[in-house]
């Protein structure tokens, strides 16, 4: 060996690997230790995918993809034609939201400018419908979405919206633009107040007061302009149409009214031309919603409501939002609205339906005491038979009574022909849940009566449920023409869907004149049928019945413009017991050249152009009941005998020679 060779010392094989696996290490591309780091860095363009979803005015909405989120949402951007002097209120409106950090009020993510000197900002993706569609499908008689949205829904939706605005009330900001239109209803319960375009900032008169920024109308899809209006017509408080300036919280307050009419009736609150809103704004010319649609069912506690939010005086409407909110709250628990100034029936009423088990149980203990106070009376005396029947007597009266049915305390007939004479009542005013319900009670008490078993088929005959009407039938072993019809149309149709128009047409002439029947059948009709030009072609063939000697018969509807006209020889009636105009919501109605003599159940309808020249029509006492009318032609001998030259100011006499 050499006198410079070294031995060779051998390597632990552990040191080996570790520098193997440090060469590795330094071979090892970044990318794959921190892949999600290195996207973020690569990202050179955060909104891509740009899709245009909306538009309006000098306003476009893109649906984007946010790359630096992993996310799509929506962006609003001026047009490219948009003028310079909209970039200042688009920067407002988008500043204004963000203010507003609230579950329902919609989200702005980010407010930026892009590469062409534009403002834009990123939101949140509206999904699901408006409410506005969602009220159009509900009008339109969608099943699904009845199904989805009863009344109590629709409330929980309205006292969402109610708590967005009262929020950005407590932090001073005003909206002013208030609309289904504007209000988002996602498929999970979520609700957005949305478009902050029209909003106000109380107090401030610096760079927030969107008011005053506002100089173009055009630039958002939700203000819409005439003369200095700012707003949108039939929305707008009364104040906003005089263009006054002191606007406050009553004014949303005035738009949340508009909602909720619409939510109770499926209709726009005021309707006719833009000038015709406007001018109706200001007058207060507001139809309450239970006369607007009389076919549907609306408490009197929200129309009160409704009809106080929407009061022409700002003084006369609730003083803040949690006011409102309040009182929807109060109907959805069972209390009685301020609104609707309850009377002590009321009151008890609604306490029983709060505390149902406790008053039963109450009811209960009260029953069995009565009953061993009568049994020992019954003991004591000798005129068992006697107080037996008057014990029997009392329990079937207070069966009924806790029925709701205080009306037997007027009826002196016998209680099977009161039962009949409550349940045809109810059936007549829309209140069919209630007419069964008596029915039910009765029956209960007495299972085998042919006349509670008739007549729980004739209430489910009038409500079209034709095979559950065909079982009662049965049961009471009558038979006639309404039974025959009976089995001939439960093989035609389930009971959960309507006739055709054409079938329930056809029904009435089988009915050997039953008007009273047939008028309810309408009336239920009107209810569940929610197409107009459907509800023409039955209101039609049940005038025809009713006038047996109306010939060359003229019936021209118009929907959209809300007009009828009839006309032909024989026509003298449009009514018996009430009404079944008002499901076709007429506000111009021409019975000229007709034999009709009276308006009497027409009445209480919003008609607001009416012509009875060349009619028998005399009774000028139903003319003056008829507040929303405006127009009035007469023949010259009606406008004499009438002495009409002393009639309102407010309504436009033409008198036709």
């Amino acid at each position: 060996m050499a006198e410079n060779d070294h031995p060779e010392v051998p390597i632990d094989p552990r040191v080996k690997e570790f520098y193997r696996l440090a060469e590795e290490y330094d071979q090892v591309d970044a990318r794959e230790l921190n892949p999600s780091l290195h996207s973020l860095k690569m990202v050179s363009q955060r909104y891509q995918t740009a899709e245009l979803i909306a538009e309006g005015g000098m306003k476009e909405i893109f649906k984007v993809y946010d790359a630096r989120a992993k996310r799509h949402l929506a962006m609003a951007m001026l047009r490219s034609d948009a003028p310079e002097d909209l970039f200042d209120p688009f920067i407002h409106e988008a500043w204004l939201t963000a203010l507003l950090a609230h579950p329902n009020i919609i989200t702005i993510h980010d407010i930026g400018v892009n590469a062409q000197g534009k403002p834009y900002f990123t939101m949140d993706l509206k999904e699901g419908d408006s409410l506005r569609e969602l009220i159009e499908k509900l009008h339109r008689g969608d099943r699904e979405t009845l199904k989805r949205y009863p009344l109590e829904a629709l409330l929980q939706i309205f006292i969402k919206i109610c708590d967005a605005i009262s929020y950005a009330h407590s932090i001073n900001v005003l909206h002013l633009d208030l609309k289904p239109a504007n209000i988002q209803i996602g498929d999970f319960g979520q609700v957005l107040v949305c478009d902050w375009g029209m909003g106000k900032v109380l107090g401030k008169t610096g760079e927030l007061e969107l008011d005053r920024q506002l100089l173009n109308p055009d630039l958002l899809s939700s203000v819409t302009l005439y003369g200095e209006l700012k707003g949108t017509p039939g929305n707008m408080a009364p104040e906003q149409v005089l263009n006054q300036q002191e606007l406050d919280v009553r004014t949303d307050v005035y738009g949340l009214g508009c909602i909720l009419y619409s939510l109770l009736t499926y209709l726009r609150p005021l309707s006719g031309t833009t000038e015709e809103i406007l001018q109706k704004t200001k007058d207060g010319a507001i139809v309450p919603p239970d006369k607007r649609t009389p076919e549907r069912v609306i408490p009197k506690a929200l129309d009160a409501v409704a009809m106080k939010a929407l009061a022409t005086d700002p003084a006369k409407r609730y003083a803040s939002v949690a006011a409102l909110r309040k009182e929807v709250h109060r109907y959805l628990t069972g209390f009685a609205t301020e609104a609707e100034n309850a009377g002590v029936f009321t009151q008890m009423n609604l306490f029983y339906r709060r505390n149902k088990r406790f008053c039963i149980t109450v009811s209960c203990l009260v029953l069995i005491g009565l009953a061993g106070a009568v049994w020992a009376f019954i003991q004591l005396s000798h005129k068992e038979q006697a107080a037996t029947g008057a014990r029997l007597d009392a329990e079937r009266m207070l069966a009924l009574y806790e029925a709701g049915q205080d009306e037997l305390n007027v009826l002196g007939s016998r209680y099977d022909d009161s039962v009949t004479t409550i349940v045809r009542r109810y059936q007549q005013a829309g209140n069919f849940m209630q007419a069964e319900k008596v029915l039910r009670v009765a029956l209960d008490e007495d299972a085998d009566n042919p006349t509670y078993l008739y007549e729980m088929g004739l209430h489910f005959f009038t409500m079209q449920r034709f095979n559950a009407a065909r079982a009662y039938f049965n049961r009471s072993g009558i038979e006639d023409d309404v039974v025959e019809v009976t089995r001939e149309y439960a093989a035609l149709k389930a009971d959960a869907e309507l006739l055709t128009p054409e079938q329930l047409v056809a029904v009435f002439p089988r009915l050997t004149l039953n008007i009273p029947l047939e008028l309810r059948m309408v009336l239920y009709d009107q209810r569940e049928r929610l197409n107009l030009s459907g509800r023409a072609k039955i209101v039609k063939g049940y005038l025809q019945v009713l006038n047996p000697d109306w010939t060359d018969p003229v019936f021209e509807y118009d929907p959209e413009k809300g007009s009828l006209k009839l006309g032909g020889s024989g026509l003298q009636k449009v009514g018996s017991t009430s009404s079944v105009l008002a499901g076709l919501q007429p506000r111009y109605l021409d019975l000229s050249g007709t034999e009709i003599e009276n308006l009497q159940f027409e009445s209480g309808y919003p008609i607001e152009v009416l012509d009875i020249s060349h009619t028998r029509f005399k009774n000028k006492r139903s003319l003056r009941r008829m507040i929303h009318l405006r127009e009035l032609t007469v023949s010259r001998e009606q406008y004499d005998n009438m002495n009409l030259s002393q009639f309102s100011d407010r309504i436009r006499i033409i008198v036709k020679d």
